[in-house]
């Protein structure tokens, strides 16, 4: 793995180039420099994004939110729906100023080489994939000609999301097969320059985005479901295509093996740890010992070893936090070799997920369901619960026992959706950023309010739940006109608003089950 240092200097070199006239440049520049960057200098930035003020960004916010952590520090306010700008408020800062300018520069310095048509679409595939987790933070957005220092209109989510699905579309049928092709090779941290998977990848984004307009545009959602699987490559087809990015074996990083280990500042979540116990006939769900143990005096300890029958996790929303919160809960199992937590024994310590293949396979059995594509819903359901189980190293008969005592899929109802998006919510673990966006979208699993209730602090009412992130400071000192008119003050711009494809209310459930979904 390859980890770059030098994009500041990177940038320089290409914010230099374009700040001097021609004559200057004709007068100073020696006949052999360099005017244009290795795009895999920037390529390997954008990808390492991920990783960017983790917890600020999103452990504190979408993984509580999505219930796969929760809080144990009693001074932290996001558990219960605080907006703290010194936190998630650099998540903006840090996507128009880094990544977006990155994969611009990509486009911008080789849009006239015909040898860099992969590289420009393996960047434009990134860039889709984090413009997608912006808009589904916040909503409506600065989009169309963003990223080259002028303030301009927010669009529309639902403006945002078309040109996403022609954008990936555009950039998957742009791949082609030919050595001649430059390749960012172990620049590229997600797939080692691998062409095939980045068009799997590619169709599998679509998917996932096309199935974010169920409820608010299902006509849309259907077509480019279709048109996702139908596309050049086709979906991610096992384990081996799951994207993910390494962190780097010589390098520090802010992820999870610091805030639920080093730091002590969060515990898996109570209502995740339930459900590893409730959704199978079998009772434990075999992953849980991969994912989880207990810290006993420093020491990574299964429960038999600590002590307790199960793994359990802390409640989510505490004022205060009980203080014997992080000795009686369950934490990340470093030793357990689950792969994504500790790694490929060589460059890798461990793996942030993007995408998993078993997501791929629930969101197929979800489109069958209702009806947009073929196939049985039922089949590729307990496919995506067989592949989770695969790629965390579950004992086969162990998964095939599992998944033996799950809830079958029998018909198109919410009943059946919220089986389903269990199970996916379980498989996409740890994926906060993912699960947030599919709790809100279908309000499924049962994810809790926080247990002391909502902050008096927070721009959400009493007894609801958090639906976006507000936006940051700055952005409000300077664009204030050209954000939407409902949210263009810090007063009015709350953080129980939906955004575009959130069409429900979590509090409208009557006896565990929305009458919103199908």
């Amino acid at each position: 793995m390859k980890k770059i240092n030098i994009l500041l200097l990177a940038l320089g070199i290409l914010f230099i180039g374009n700040s001097c006239s021609d004559d200057f440049d004709d007068m100073n520049t020696p006949s052999d420099a360099v005017d244009v960057v290795d795009p895999s200098y920037f390529f390997n930035n954008m990808v390492n994004g991920v990783y960017e003020n983790y917890q600020r960004n999103v452990n504190l916010y979408p993984d509580f939110y999505a219930q796969y952590w929760a809080n144990t520090v009693s001074s932290f306010e996001s558990p219960r729906y605080e907006y703290v700008n010194g936190w998630v408020g650099n998540q903006w800062k840090e996507f128009y100023t880094d990544h977006l300018t990155e994969a611009l520069a990509i486009v911008d310095q080789n849009s006239d080489n015909e040898y860099a048509v992969n590289e420009i679409a393996c960047a434009n595939i990134w860039i889709c994939y984090f413009w997608s987790r912006m808009t589904d933070t916040y909503g409506d957005i600065p989009y169309f000609g963003a990223g080259y220092g002028e303030t301009v209109e927010y669009n529309t989510q639902q403006e945002i999301y078309y040109d996403l699905f022609e954008r990936l579309d555009a950039a998957v049928e742009s791949l082609v097969d030919d050595e001649a092709q430059q390749n960012y090779g172990t620049y590229d941290l997600v797939y080692g320059g691998d062409i095939d998977k980045w068009r799997k990848f590619g169709n599998s984004l679509r998917l996932r985005f096309a199935m974010r307009l169920t409820n608010i545009d299902p006509d849309k959602a259907a077509t480019e479901a279709a048109a996702a699987i139908s596309g050049t490559g086709g979906l991610m087809t096992s384990n081996d295509d799951v994207a993910k990015v390494g962190m780097w074996s010589s390098g520090w990083y802010d992820y999870l093996h610091q805030m639920a280990w080093s730091w002590d500042n969060c515990r898996a979540s109570q209502t995740f740890t339930n459900y590893c116990y409730s959704e199978s006939s079998v009772g434990e769900d075999p992953r849980t010992p991969f994912w989880f143990a207990y810290k006993v005096d420093g020491e990574n300890m299964t429960k038999e070893e600590a002590g307790f029958s199960e793994y359990t996790g802390v409640l989510n929303g505490y004022n205060t936090v009980p203080s014997d919160a992080n000795d009686n809960g369950c934490t990340i199992n470093l030793e357990g070799g689950y792969v994504d937590f500790v790694g490929d024994g060589a460059d890798n310590d461990m793996y942030l997920p993007v995408m998993f293949y078993s997501e791929v396979l629930f969101l197929q059995a979800e489109a069958a369901m209702r009806g947009y594509i073929s196939g049985d819903a039922d089949a590729l359901y307990k496919e995506g619960i067989q592949a989770s189980m695969d790629y965390v190293g579950v004992d086969a008969s162990d998964a095939t026992d599992y998944i033996a005592g799950v809830t079958s899929i029998t018909g198109a109802d919410e009943s059946n959706l919220k089986v389903l998006i269990s199970q996916k919510w379980l498989a996409n673990f740890p994926n906060g950023v993912e699960a947030w966006a599919d709790f809100r979208r279908t309000d499924y699993p049962d994810i809790t309010l926080p247990v002391d209730g909502v902050s008096g602090n927070a721009s959400v009412a009493s007894g609801t739940w958090v639906k976006r992130i507000r936006y940051p400071d700055n952005a409000h000192e300077q664009e204030e006109e050209f954000m939407p008119s409902s949210l263009n003050t810090t007063t009015t711009d709350r953080m129980d608003t939906k955004v575009w494809w959130d069409t429900a209310d979590t509090q409208d459930k009557t006896s565990g089950l929305m009458d919103s979904n199908l």
